[in-house]
């Protein structure tokens, strides 16, 4: 795909910081990251505390918001094809309006699991498309040479976002109807849209030409990338398995605060907050831990610590202070190595990939890694009501120690340096 490219009218900015169109999508981004995290919170104690959900169920309705996932691959296709900026903004108002509609039919006393499930999907869908035009519309807004710092403000954003979000979600939640508290995320998603339609630069309507491959033969050929090379195949397959485990932690954990170690709903969001300054911290030292011992080597190590402490969830007993000392570590911990893993992995993968496989590999990695989530969320949630919470939490730990086997039996600890792409 060949774009037209626009004449400079101005001096590019040398700083993010002086890069006014930047600040607008940075602005949108954070403040519907924060709406986001409070949505987080919110969502599944609707599921829980408005309409009863059972174990079973909450994992049903993780399943299906976690389906179009595999729209990724559909989602990075549309990307290259159109112009990014009216999907974001787009996706944006839908989302707002879909968040609208749960609170409508609440008020009409009309929500039910059905309704909460289907626009749980709607909103994830709409959710693919803006993170895939987001990522996709950074480098041609600040250019190739500020990439990087776009990169790790934007991420900066993200963590911050799990503090502030989850905390005030917590104390909205423990103060209001959990289904009020969703204004607060249609008010962010307003906000981002309003950001993204302010951008000033003009952005250039892709050529079609009439050579270029289809839909399907376009993420095939990205598959094919992903599932043939030798450090990124390994990290997708990590990937896989990390999510059809994690994703049952993620989806019972709600309930296993509130029904399996009998603590207030507010616990919920308090627990996850914890995870957001260790995600900070995470996001600031993701470059210096890869200068310090290798790309490679700070994506396994991390990846282990990570991994690993998922043990703590189930194994959480005793008094309160206990469990939360014991679940709050596992958060914190998660938080600090998830973000320097991500970082290391994506740049292993874009050191690893031509250029003009970029977008295509970088959707069919999430494409790949993220279809079991839905799956996980489904059996883990049918397997709890079976067996028990505890029990199938701590399967759920075990199930996290597979990708460390993988990462431990590929190239990428002996992976230092940046990886120059081979042909395949």
């Amino acid at each position: 795909m060949v774009s037209k490219a626009m004449p400079a009218t101005e001096t590019a900015p040398t700083s993010l910081w002086k890069h006014r169109d930047f600040l607008k999508l940075w602005l949108g981004y954070t403040t519907s990251q924060f709406g986001g995290q409070i949505t987080v919170v919110a969502m599944p104690l609707v599921a829980i505390i408005v309409l009863g959900a059972s174990e079973a169920e909450v994992g049903t309705l993780g399943a299906v918001g976690r389906l179009p996932f595999l729209l990724f691959l559909f989602a990075g296709f549309w990307a290259d094809r159109f112009r990014k900026r009216p999907t974001m903004i787009a996706a944006d108002v839908g989302r707002a309006v879909l968040l609208l509609a749960v609170i409508g039919l609440y008020a009409a006393d009309m929500l039910t699991l059905f309704w909460l499930g289907a626009i749980s999907f709607l909103s994830v869908v709409l959710f693919v498309f803006f993170e895939v035009a987001n990522m996709s519309h950074l480098p041609f807004l600040v250019g190739r040479e500020l990439i990087g710092d776009g990169n790790a403000k934007l991420q900066l954003s993200n963590s911050v976002a799990r503090v502030a979000g989850n905390s005030v979600g917590s104390l909205l939640v423990s103060a209001f109807v959990a289904v009020q508290v969703l204004i607060v995320d249609v008010v962010t998603l307003v906000v981002s849209a309003i950001s993204c339609a302010l951008i000033r630069k003009s952005e250039p309507v892709p050529e079609h030409d009439g050579d270029r491959p289809g839909v399907f033969s376009s993420i095939a050929e990205g598959l094919r990338w992903v599932l043939r090379d030798p450090l990124i195949r390994p990290s997708v397959i990590a990937a896989g398995f990390y999510m059809f485990f994690y994703t049952g932690i993620e989806v019972l954990l709600p309930i296993w605060v509130i029904k399996g170690l009998g603590l207030p709903g507010y616990w919920v969001g308090i627990l996850l907050a914890i995870g957001g300054p260790g995600a900070i911290l995470g996001s600031l030292l993701a470059v210096r831990s890869m200068k310090k011992i290798g790309i490679g080597p700070s994506f396994f190590w991390m990846t282990v610590v990570g991994n690993l402490s998922l043990f703590l969830i189930g194994l959480a007993t005793g008094p309160t202070w206990l469990l939360v000392t014991m679940i709050g570590l596992a958060q914190f911990l998660l938080g600090v190595t998830g973000p320097i893993a991500m970082v290391s992995s994506a740049t292993l993968r874009m050191g690893a990939t031509p250029e003009r496989l970029q977008g295509r590999v970088m959707a069919s990695q999430r494409a790949v890694a993220l279809s079991l989530a839905p799956v996980g969320a489904l059996l883990m949630g049918l397997l709890a009501e079976g067996i028990g919470l505890r029990t199938t939490l701590l399967i759920c730990a075990a199930g996290a120690v597979i990708p460390i086997i993988v990462l431990a039996l590929s190239p990428i600890p002996r992976t230092k340096g940046m990886p120059d792409p081979q042909e395949h």
